[in-house]
């Protein structure tokens, strides 16, 4: 899982950049040295949950589909995961 946020948090640091502007997921992968396939199934996977969204052909790719301040790094940790598993010293503070 750790992973997958490492790159999801890329992708969307690299995106916000963009400015709104399509990136091709294997151009943004090779600019960041990171697997190209693995990117795209995160990349689909942000697509689902509404966080990008996608064109084909042409200048197409992935964007931010939300505002680019909403897209933060505290909101994609809880996408992935709740805040209380990212941190190993809230996993052992009981949940109320």
């Amino acid at each position: 899982m750790k992973r997958k946020f490492d790159y999801a948090l890329l992708l969307v640091e690299y995106l916000k950049k963009k400015g709104g502007d399509f990136a091709d997921v294997r151009m943004v992968a090779g600019e960041l040295h990171i697997p190209p396939a693995y990117l795209e199934k995160v990349a689909q996977e942000l697509k689902r949950a509404g966080w990008l969204e996608s064109r084909r052909g042409f200048g197409g790719g992935y964007r931010l589909a939300k505002d680019p301040r909403a897209a933060s790094v505290e909101n994609l940790i809880n996408f992935y995961e709740p805040m209380y598993m990212f941190c190993p010293l809230l996993r052992t503070v009981k949940r109320l």
